[in-house]
C-alpha cells in the first residue's frame, strides 16, 4: 500500500517566475506554485533497497480565484501522476497554505508556494521473499530487526531544523531528513547519517 508525505508552505526564495503577464495596475493576488514530486520505490524492505524518481512542476501567475477552486489543483495533480487517493490531502494542504498566505501577506501581489509530495510505493514482488509453501521463512535476526522501532524525528539530523515547513523524506532505515539535506549527504557517501546503514551503491 502506498504511503504519502505531503506539505505545502511559503516559498519566498528568489525563484525566477515569469510575472510579465500580470497587469501592473491590478490589485489582484496571484500565486506561483512549485511542486516537487518524489516517487520512492521500495525494491526490498529487508535489504533496504529503494529507487527515487523526483520531478518538478511549476504553475505561474495563477489567480487567487482560480487556485481556490479544487478543480484547478486536481487538474494539476492529474498531470503529475499523483495517485488519486492522495488528491484530497494535497488539495487541503494547498488551500490551507494559500488562505493563510493571503491573510498574512496583504501587500504581496505574487505569492510563491512550494508543495512537496513523497509517495512511497512498496515492491509488488515483496511477497515472493516468503517461502514457497506460503510460510514465512525468517531468521531470528530478521525478526529482531523488525522488532526495532525507530524513534519519530521532529528535526532533520543534518541541518537540525524541524519539519514544519519542509517534508521529511524517509531513508530505507526509516530515519527522516530534508530532501536537500540528504541529497547533499549522499553525494559524499552511501550511508544513513544517523545509523550508518549502508545503502546499495550504483
Amino acid at each position: 500500500m502506498d504511503e504519502y508525505q505531503i506539505d505545502a508552505y511559503p516559498n519566498f526564495s528568489p525563484i525566477d517566475f515569469d510575472t510579465k503577464n500580470i497587469s501592473s495596475c491590478s490589485n489582484d493576488k496571484y500565486f506561483n506554485v512549485e511542486f516537487e514530486c518524489t516517487n520512492m520505490y521500495v525494491l526490498s524492505a529487508r535489504k533496504f533497497q529503494t529507487i527515487n524518481d523526483t520531478k518538478c512542476h511549476k504553475f505561474s501567475n495563477v489567480s487567487k480565484d482560480k487556485i481556490m477552486q479544487e478543480t484547478t489543483i486536481v487538474s494539476w495533480l492529474s498531470q503529475m501522476d499523483v495517485p488519486q487517493d492522495a488528491f484530497g490531502i494535497v488539495v487541503a494542504k494547498i488551500l490551507e497554505c494559500a488562505r493563510d498566505m493571503v491573510r498574512a501577506h496583504k501587500n504581496v501581489r505574487v505569492i510563491p508556494i512550494r508543495v512537496n509530495i513523497v509517495v512511497t510505493r512498496a515492491s509488488e514482488d515483496e511477497s515472493d521473499e516468503d517461502g514457497e509453501d506460503g510460510s514465512d521463512e525468517r531468521s531470528e535476526s530478521d525478526e529482531a530487526e523488525e522488532g526495532l522501532e525507530v524513534e519519530e524525528e521532529k528535526n532533520c539530523s543534518i541541518c537540525f531544523e524541524n519539519f514544519n515547513f519542509n517534508v521529511g523524506v524517509p531513508m530505507p532505515c526509516l530515519h527522516l531528513f530534508h530532501i536537500k539535506c540528504i541529497r547533499g549527504w549522499l553525494e559524499k557517501g552511501n550511508s544513513c547519517p544517523l545509523c550508518r546503514h549502508q545503502l546499495p551503491s550504483e
